[in-house]
């Protein structure tokens, strides 16, 4: 069956526990934190010692796994077998999910990137042997589609040199072999003896598979997967980091919230952590406030993406040259800046046509935060439809900002600026045009008073 994390707690708190429960999903918080919450509410803290096992993914031995699911525990109670980061799930239809997880943990974590990339041989049926050396240059689309069963990957030279490097660092030499799942899946239909039960958690998951099947049929299916819409993360984070905030008596100032995600890129474990560091800033303060986030987390890129926009519209052109070096010197490309601007340009425009429409109530260019929350937003956000990048659509502040500087424009300059990005964006795409020099230029052009 599929569920929900709290029903599941609710189902075990009233005596109703399933042999198997399945967690998978990219949103690793959510997935680590129901995999500690389901052990909580299974076994006693005191049973632990004798009655938890846990195994790794790359360390799967099929038949030590059965036979502990179906040996009885070593003391009176309840017996949970823990299986983290299983590739038992993973298949060609899985393979884009496991790509992006080799390619998000290269840097900050990688033995789980090697990880996941020998799931991805197992897959394809190579070995770490066969590409080294240059010889997965020689791998053809139409062979890669073949082997990992989707276009996923496309973009192979850019990450597969660097974790071949790190397998070759790490002494990674094995094999793909993937386990046959048969005997697990017959000892799941089988039964396994009462009080014994198995908690595995995934990455990605195929659902056609037999063994998702079983576990259907038989346990209990937990997914977690991020969000593919800014909207989205920015929900999921309001949600978890409220709550964080309010078991330790804090909370965030309005304008907060989005420099926190501005410089997480709203994911969700990264923000977390930062909470539990600005927590420690604050002290004995309540409130957590935009000046906090500045002090304590480290600027990104999509944070220097936001400073020069904000140049812009104040037409500080020091300020938003300087940024845009900032930007070339951090490796961002230049289509991505000249997209981000448009982004912006666009809000203001949109500022400008809600603005003259009359479909809200006034609103004057110093009003606070506060004032637009409780007078003006409720009526913007009526006029949102669906999810897309019409302004009414976006967070609240973003939209406090676009109507707060569209008259730092005229409408004429604003239509003029597209027609200008559109024209840059075909010349930096098709010609030899220096893309620094165009973007500075563009700068300078926006920023005159």
């Amino acid at each position: 069956m599929h569920g929900t994390l709290k029903t599941l707690l609710d189902d075990i708190g009233r005596g109703t526990i399933v042999p198997c429960y399945l967690i998978y999903g990219d949103e690793e918080y959510l997935l680590a934190d129901a995999l500690e919450r389901l052990i909580d509410a299974l076994l006693p803290p005191d049973q632990r010692d004798l009655n938890l096992f846990y195994m790794e993914g790359e360390d799967e031995d099929m038949d030590a796994l059965c036979d502990s699911l179906l040996t009885p525990p070593l003391i009176p109670g309840r017996k949970v077998v823990v299986v983290r980061n299983t590739r038992l799930f993973h298949s060609k239809a899985s393979s884009s999910d496991v790509i992006g997880e080799i390619t998000a943990h290269l840097e900050k974590d990688p033995h789980r990137a090697a990880r996941a990339f020998l799931s991805l041989l197992e897959v394809a049926g190579w070995s770490v042997e066969d590409l080294k050396e240059g010889q997965w240059k020689k791998i053809s689309d139409d062979d890669w589609r073949s082997a990992i069963g989707s276009t996923a990957g496309a973009d192979r030279e850019e990450w597969l040199p660097k974790v071949l490097d790190l397998c070759d660092s790490l002494k990674i030499t094995r094999e793909g072999n993937l386990e046959d799942t048969v005997r697990l899946e017959d000892v799941l239909k089988g039964g396994i003896p009462a009080g014994n039960c198995l908690i595995m958690t995934a990455s990605a998951a195929d659902k056609r598979k037999k063994l998702f099947k079983a576990i259907t049929d038989t346990g209990a299916v937990l997914s977690f997967e991020k969000s593919k819409n800014e909207s989205g993360k920015k929900g999921l984070l309001m949600d978890r980091v409220g709550d964080a905030l309010a078991k330790r008596g804090k909370k965030l100032a309005p304008d907060a919230l989005l420099a926190l995600g501005k410089k997480t890129g709203f994911e969700l474990r990264d923000s977390l952590q930062e909470i539990e560091k600005l927590i420690a800033y604050v002290g004995d303060r309540e409130t957590i406030d935009k000046n906090d986030i500045d002090a304590v987390v480290e600027k990104t890129a999509e944070d220097s993406v936001f400073d020069l926009t904000s140049a812009i519209v104040e037409k500080d052109a020091g300020t938003a040259l300087q940024t845009l070096q900032r930007l070339l010197d951090q490796g961002v490309n230049h289509i991505l800046i000249l997209t981000m601007i448009a982004r912006e340009v666009r809000l203001l425009l949109q500022g400008h046509i809600l603005l003259e429409s009359e479909k809200i109530p006034a609103f004057r260019p110093r009003m606070d935060y506060g004032g637009f929350q409780a007078g003006v937003y409720p009526a913007v956000k009526a006029l949102a439809k669906g999810k897309g990048a019409w302004l009414a659509n976006q967070h609240p502040y973003v939209i406090y900002n676009a109507l707060r500087n569209a008259g730092r424009f005229s409408r004429e300059e604003l239509i003029g600026y597209l027609s200008r990005l559109a024209d840059l964006d075909l010349a930096m795409k098709s010609s030899g045009i220096d893309p620094g020099l165009a973007l500075r230029h563009l700068l300078i052009e926006m920023c005159r008073r």
